[in-house]
């Protein structure tokens, strides 16, 4: 018994000569002292991805025309790609096809046959439209009518914004990088004023449906191919040659600052 009485006086005192770590009672303990170290975001090009560009249209986006077999002003554009902050590769998958219009471009959409190239895109670039307005001016070519143009416009922008339409509905947040149209026959001449306001009227509706989109970013060429001075054509006097796809990919990579759509953003 004494030396049970002897051992736990003896644990008393240990515990008497402790100072124990917590507080108790009503005494508030002291409030934490901050972190040194500030919030951490891991930037989105930490880690390195791999870009799809989807090319859909016409001659223009198939690269028509470039002598350097680079592949036109969207090969120009994958290689920037490939040298971006966290990419570490793009490649193209490219369906556009040489006199396509904008009613065979909407017809492979309601086909299915976008589907998965749109779907799977990091982002989709897209001419459309040249080929519409050719199309009056070989079928009139000796009548030819402002009031004719402006016809086939209606019908054109309607088919521009279903196109838009279905790509948003396979792909809701894509970028979308859409090129005007330009006048080949400013080559021969500049005195034909109504061609060059129909030309622009052409743009005009693209931009506007495509400022309607804040994931598109609508792009102007028409004024990279006023004449030939800077000998921008093809030997079909009609395509960009290599150094017009140059201009190009310059004024897209311009454009595409402004829209916010460059990939260290």
């Amino acid at each position: 018994m004494k030396r049970i009485l002897f051992i736990l006086i003896a644990v008393m005192v240990f515990l008497a000569g402790c100072n124990s770590p917590f507080i108790f009672g009503n005494e508030e303990a002291e409030p934490r002292i901050p972190s040194a170290f500030s919030a951490y975001t891991v930037p989105p090009n930490f880690v390195p991805q791999a870009l799809l560009v989807t090319a859909i249209g016409d001659s223009l986006s198939q690269g028509v025309g470039d002598e350097k077999n680079i592949g036109g002003y969207v090969g120009r554009l994958t290689q920037e790609m490939r040298e971006w902050p966290g990419v570490q590769g793009a490649v193209v998958e490219n369906t556009a096809k040489r006199g396509r219009r904008s009613d065979q471009l909407l017809a492979m959409f309601q086909q299915g046959e976008l589907t998965g190239p749109v779907a799977q895109a990091d982002y989709v670039v897209m001419t459309i439209g040249g080929n519409d307005v050719m199309r009056i001016v070989k079928r009139d070519l000796f009548s030819l009518t402002v009031e004719a143009f402006k016809d086939e416009l209606i019908l054109y922008e309607n088919r521009y914004r279903t196109i838009f339409s279905s790509i948003r509905s396979i792909n809701p947040t894509v970028p979308v990088i859409v090129l005007g149209i330009y006048n080949p026959f400013s080559l021969i001449t500049r005195d034909v004023k109504e061609f060059e306001e129909i030309i622009a009227e052409y743009n005009s509706s693209m931009q506007e449906v495509a400022e309607t989109d804040p994931q598109a970013c609508f792009v102007p060429v028409n004024d990279l191919f006023m004449g030939n001075d800077n000998l921008v054509y093809h030997t079909d006097f009609f395509h960009p040659n290599s150094k017009g796809y140059d201009l190009m990919a310059e004024r897209i990579f311009e454009r595409m600052e402004e829209c916010g759509f460059s990939f260290q953003e």
